[in-house]
């Protein structure tokens, strides 16, 4: 990533230990944990903080594994970092937004028609898994979600 490229939002790829991402749900649409950086937050601090807020998970290893351009008015980085589960806690509000999102397992071969990044998105979960299979995670194949009641 250039060094005078500005990363103003952070999402992750948390894995389960049986290869399933977690996605929040808000009203019907779904989205990876993540967000902005606060106070000069690193990445992972970002995200860190973000998952905790929004679907109150803790995270393990981690590991970088690119960055989106987006460009309008301005041009800035929308970074992707993959992750391992480490713990839930009870859930609660967002403390930014006061909603409470629904915690969603999904199977890598149903995300992209979730979040509806197009052939985009499809490139960014095949390097997730990938990526996550460094930390052991292997996605055991059996197609099904998992949500979490609120």
């Amino acid at each position: 990533m250039p060094v005078n490229l500005e990363v103003r939002q952070v999402y992750g790829f948390i894995f389960s230990t049986d290869g399933r991402i977690l996605v929040l749900e808000d009203e019907g649409v779904f989205n990876l944990p993540g967000g902005k950086p606060e106070n000069s937050e690193s990445m992972v601090e970002t995200l860190t903080r973000e998952a905790l807020e929004e679907v109150q998970a803790t995270i393990g290893a981690w590991e970088y594994l690119g960055y989106q351009l987006v460009e309008g008015i301005e041009t800035f980085a929308q970074v992707r970092l993959v992750a391992v589960i480490d713990r839930f806690l009870r859930t609660n509000a967002d403390p930014s937004t006061g909603r409470k999102y629904l915690r969603v397992w999904v199977p890598p071969a149903d995300l992209n028609e979730l979040l509806r990044w197009g052939e985009s998105g499809e490139r960014q979960i095949a390097s997730a898994i990938a990526r996550a299979s460094r930390f052991g995670i292997l996605w055991d194949g059996t197609p099904r979600a998992y949500v979490e009641a609120k």
